[in-house]
């Protein structure tokens, strides 16, 4: 087949940059998309996982009735990428590779933002109209099905132009359909974040060529060459396009192993990973997932807690059920696996099929498999039906349809029967994804699962050195490294290097690259002179062996002072009053020494000791030291602001941060934090509302106080003041984070699959909270809110006596909460709801004695949240 489609050098050419990679240490991916179903590519080692094992269909790549010819992805670390790329296009010459223009296109909020901006609507106006679009399925929908759908947008498109501050009228029906006509059009271009071309001949004689733009370089780096064809014509003119992508967990996974080898001294390789590793499922199964691979968001978690994950084809079946579309499906999943509903098939045929995923059908393979199992189609041919369903192609379905319930009728299943499995396929292939994408990068989240569960040291060290830069990611990492006993230490101008490196058993010390407003030069400069001539012993010692350096400057001495990296060296006040002191002496004395001046002290009398104590200089209190570090590191380090009032918090509140998403939208939480920021707008009815931001020590969160919200609680919203606030998750409005991108939509990633090409769309809805009641943290009024829980413990295998020995622990904690136990039955998760007199007190208390029990985590708390009441954020507490 590779040989009758003419893609025999494909696959060669492929195969040989995929070499350069492997013998220049570059790590590769286990592959992406449908090329991973193919058994000569993975014999090539251009991908890593066996499809015959892992049940993949080299025909859902490619086929004989296939219209359009599949690409074959390749993931490289996001340092090897560039290399790789050169060698191409050194192999290939220049004039003959060059990578793809892509297209940012307007979608419906961007739209009504630029026209908005044209028509010289007022940006209050524009915010509201576009936070008025639905999203569906991470995509805003068109404004024709917004406006048919929302009674707001449609009043807003059919009312009668509306007065402005400056006394003009504006029409929000012209700004509407004006912006209807432009959703779709492109609006400017960037770098395809894959695609690259290789011609035969030069490039110009295909394609017209033109820079890319200056954003998508570097400073100093010159720009590159692209298409002016996009990705879809470059292919319709004949050219051959490859996908390079950089996965930067790659990049983590190549570092922590390097780290291994350097603290451990164990050499360890990605193919060394064993297959079925306990330590690593039990930390799926618990959703510790921070840091590993499509697992760590904070919905994927609490699927994974239900679904306890303990194969190699649980970790495929997560990566495929939690996207959107295939979502609406994670309940029967669930419910089957656990046993708690039963799997009926509307044809023993389809049990074979449908075992591996408790007969739901998530996997586009097995829209094939169905159709040859029961309707005798050839895989070609099957691949035909399930793109036709997957497209919703009303003409090509109704021909298959015909040819699918005569194959049926072959083998003694009745038309009705046909008929109706036809049906329910068609329904879920709609949604249905990629299992030999998703089982590859199944294999990436199973190695960085078990780095983190067996290394945990050097991943969370590879995990900060790869986040460095973002602050928030850094903070979450910080927050998962603390519950790992694994304590990060601040930057110190003695014991720092650049990156974040490993500082003793369970110790990571931040690296100095991180601070801001120091740059790499900087750094490498004082790490140098530290190695060549041993620590630092004072601030007058730094200044003269580095400060006159024109990359070690006063901002950057200050910096590191204000962030505790000199913490070594003297107080933090008392160095910043003297800084400019001396700096002038160190100057001074490096002025002397180039004109080979010496003092008259140096003919043999003593030298007078300069005296760089500053009086009456009060030490930088906690709080200006906090301050600092999160200026400077983004993040609060030595201590948290939180901290002294976390236990109250815990008390006080039902959610953190990490908490609020989507997934939650409709119900009520309690949070508690500290404001960060608030922004102010005038509603159209003149009205001020405002948006914020409330950090806990998980994280942000966007909070919405509506008008009547905002006038009674708005004293309370001031920057850094601690406070509880509850109210409703809104998964529908814009996130506060967002704003001020000018509602361009981004450029995304490539396509998973090889049919579609890149799609510009808004992102995953973001959740936000929409505030009912507000207070300070230690208003008297503010009591703790009564949740009712229900515990949910994972009962080890192997111990006879775990259900007698749990049942005691339950019997001393007796109250009104539910209990379930979870058990591993021949790789099956079964779950049994324990009878009314076992209902306990669920809280910390009865987790500690059973996770004690067992000797492990084992139990694990779920609050049932009631749906919000549905105030529409009027307040309807005055707080205090």
């Amino acid at each position: 087949m590779i040989a009758a489609t003419g893609y025999a050098s494909y696959f060669l050419i492929v195969w040989d940059f995929y070499n350069f990679a492997r013998q220049q240490g570059i790590v590769t991916g286990p592959g992406r998309g449908s090329a991973v179903g193919s058994l000569v590519a993975y014999s090539l080692g251009i991908t890593g996982l066996d499809p015959l094992q892992h049940g993949l269909i080299f025909e859902r790549f490619l086929n004989k009735d296939r219209v359009s010819m599949p690409d074959i992805d390749c993931d490289f670390s996001v340092e090897g990428r560039e290399r790789v790329i050169r060698y191409v296009t050194d192999k290939y010459g220049a004039d003959r590779v060059a990578q793809i223009i892509t297209f940012t296109t307007m979608a419906s909020k961007a739209a009504i933002r630029d026209v908005g901006r044209v028509l010289d609507v007022p940006l209050k106006e524009c915010d509201r109209l576009a936070k008025l679009v639905p999203v569906h399925q991470g995509r805003s929908k068109s404004l024709s099905d917004a406006i048919r759908e929302i009674p707001d947008l449609r009043e807003a498109y059919e009312a009668a132009p509306i007065p402005t501050a400056d006394g003009r009228r504006v029409s929000l029906r012209q700004l509407i359909d004006v912006a209807r006509s432009l959703e779709g059009v492109s609006r400017n271009v960037s770098v395809h974040a894959a695609g690259v071309v290789i011609a035969p001949q030069p490039l110009v004689q295909f394609t017209p060529l033109q820079y890319g733009p200056r954003s998508a370089v570097g400073e100093g780096e010159q720009r590159q060459v692209i298409t002016q064809y996009d990705m879809n014509a470059v292919q319709e003119v004949g050219l051959l396009k490859m996908d390079f992508l950089g996965l930067q967990n790659l990049d983590i996974m190549s570092t922590c192993l390097r780290l291994i080898s350097e603290n451990q001294g164990i050499t360890l390789t990605l193919d060394d990973i064993p297959a079925a590793d306990e330590k690593t499922y039990e930390l799926i199964s618990r959703a510790d997932t921070h840091g590993v691979f499509q697992l760590e968001g904070s919905g994927m978690r609490r699927m994974l807690e239900e679904m306890k994950p303990h194969s190699f084809e649980d970790v495929t079946a997560a990566v495929a059920l939690y996207r959107p579309g295939p979502m609406q499906f994670i309940p029967a999943f669930l419910a089957r696996k656990s046993g708690r509903e039963r799997i009926e098939h509307l044809h023993p045929l389809l049990e074979e099929v449908l075992r591996d995923t408790y007969g739901v059908l998530i996997y586009q393979e097995q829209v094939m498999k169905l159709a040859q199992v029961l309707a005798g189609f050839t895989l070609s041919e099957a691949d035909i039906l399930r793109a036709a369903m997957g497209k919703k192609d009303k003409a090509k379905m109704a021909q298959q349809r015909a040819k699918f319930i005569a194959g049926c009728a072959a083998n003694q299943i009745s038309e009705a029967t046909a008929e109706q499995i036809f049906d329910v396929v068609a329904k879920f292939a709609e949604y249905a994804f990629n299992r030999a994408h998703s089982a590859a990068y199944a294999v990436i989240s199973y190695r960085t699962a078990y780095l983190k569960a067996n290394y945990p040291l050097e991943y969370m060290t590879s995990l900060l050195r790869h986040y460095s830069g973002n602050s928030d990611d850094v903070a979450a990492t910080i927050v998962d490294c603390k519950a790992r006993d694994i304590e990060v230490l601040p930057p110190d101008v003695n014991l720092s290097r650049s990156d974040f490196t490993i500082d003793g058993p369970g110790r990571v010390r931040f690296g100095l690259a991180a601070v801001k407003n120091v740059g790499a030069k900087a750094v490498d400069l004082i790490c140098a002179d530290r190695d060549l001539h041993g620590e630092f012993t004072s601030l007058p010692d730094l200044c003269e062996r580095v400060g006159g350096m024109q990359e070690v400057n006063r901002r950057v001495l200050e910096s590191l002072i204000r962030c505790g990296a000199c913490d070594a060296l003297g107080e933090r006040n008392e160095m910043l009053a003297i800084l400019d002191f001396v700096m002038r002496v160190a100057e001074q004395k490096r002025r002397d020494e180039l004109a080979g001046q010496g003092s008259l002290f140096d003919l043999g009398e003593a030298s007078p000791e300069i005296q760089y104590r500053a009086e009456g200089v009060l030490p930088m209190s906690d709080e200006e030291k906090l301050r600092g570090e999160k200026e400077l590191l983004g993040l609060y380090l030595s201590d948290h602001p939180l901290n002294r009032i976390s236990g109250d918090l815990a008390r006080l509140t039902d959610a953190r941060a990490l908490d609020i998403t989507a997934d939650l939208a409709g119900t009520e939480v309690r949070v508690g934090g500290i404001v960060r920021e608030l922004r102010r707008v005038v509603t159209r009815k003149g009205q001020i509302m405002a948006y914020a931001e409330l950090e806990d020590l998980t994280g942000r969160m966007d909070v919405i106080l509506f008008p009547a919200a905002y006038e009674l609680y708005r004293r309370l919203f001031e920057d850094d003041r601690p406070l509880v606030i509850q109210g409703k998750v809104d998964a529908r409005s814009t996130s506060n984070r967002s704003f001020g991108n000018g509602g361009a939509a981004p450029t995304p990633a490539p396509a998973l699959d090889d049919e579609h090409g890149p799609e510009v769309e808004e992102p995953a809805e973001q959740a936000s909270i929409v505030v009912d009641f507000a207070w300070a943290w230690d208003d008297p009024e503010c009591v703790p809110v009564e949740r009712r829980q229900v515990l949910h413990v994972d009962v080890p295998v192997g111990l006879p006596d775990a259900v007698e020995q749990l049942t005691a622990v339950l019997a001393r904690h007796p109250g009104e909460d539910e209990v379930f136990l979870h058990f591993q039955v021949e790789g099956t998760d079964v779950t049994v709801k324990a009878g009314d007199r076992y209902h306990v007190a669920a809280g910390a208390a009865l987790v500690a004695e059973v996770d004690t029990l067992f000797g492990r985590e084992t139990a694990r708390l779920v609050a049932v949240r009631p749906r919000a009441a549905g105030s529409g954020g009027n307040g309807r507490n005055h707080g205090r």
